[in-house]
């Protein structure tokens, strides 16, 4: 049914110190995930970062922080190597209930490979196949993705003979992925967990 998925596009890493989120935090790990996709596009509206961060997203690693109040999230995010010039990365804190506090771009992005992703930037893929998980939360298996989210990754890569985009999810809770598959256009087409 499925067929080999090609080189990684863009790779979302959420490394927290606990099964969620310690304390009372106001957003799941998913959905800070989510929130760093909307923000990068904010800032891309703002001119306030390059737009090539909106299609060559690489990385994104986001870790729960302790006692450095209003701080509750950091997020990495690394572009593949662009057109011109080397690969930079951007920084970005929230707070605990999702709201960006800073940015700050710096050098030495990590350089991957560029998907090429054509209808719809790997930003808008990836809060796509995130909102199927917070959308689904309630589901006792998919809310272990919702909350104890560890990873995301998306790459392009073939499902009944169509080209797609597979986000997967990995969570601290259970040692199952859960795969979303979209079309290219940002449809959801389903979702399986797979061990």
């Amino acid at each position: 049914m499925r067929k080999m998925f090609f080189s990684l596009a863009v790779g979302l890493f959420l490394f927290s110190n606990a099964f969620a989120h310690s304390g009372g935090a106001g957003v799941t790990n998913a959905k800070a995930i989510e929130l760093t996709a909307h923000r990068i596009d904010r800032l891309v509206a703002l001119n306030k970062i390059d737009g090539t961060f909106l299609k060559k997203l690489d990385k994104i690693e986001v870790v729960v922080v302790q006692n450095q109040s209003p701080v509750y999230y950091k997020v990495r995010v690394s572009q593949t190597l662009p057109a011109q010039g080397n690969p930079i990365q951007l920084d970005i804190a929230f707070d605990d209930d999702g709201k960006p506090l800073s940015f700050q771009l710096i050098p030495n992005g990590v350089a991957g490979p560029d998907i090429g992703w054509t209808e719809k930037s790997a930003g808008e893929l990836t809060e796509n196949a995130l909102h199927y998980v917070l959308e689904n939360e309630k589901d006792p298996k998919i809310g272990l993705f919702d909350k104890a989210a560890t990873s995301f990754t998306l790459t392009k890569g073939v499902l009944n003979n169509q080209t797609v985009a597979r986000g997967q999810v990995t969570s601290s809770a259970t040692s199952e992925k859960l795969n979303i598959y979209l079309k290219l256009d940002g449809t959801f087409i389903s979702a399986e967990i797979i061990q």
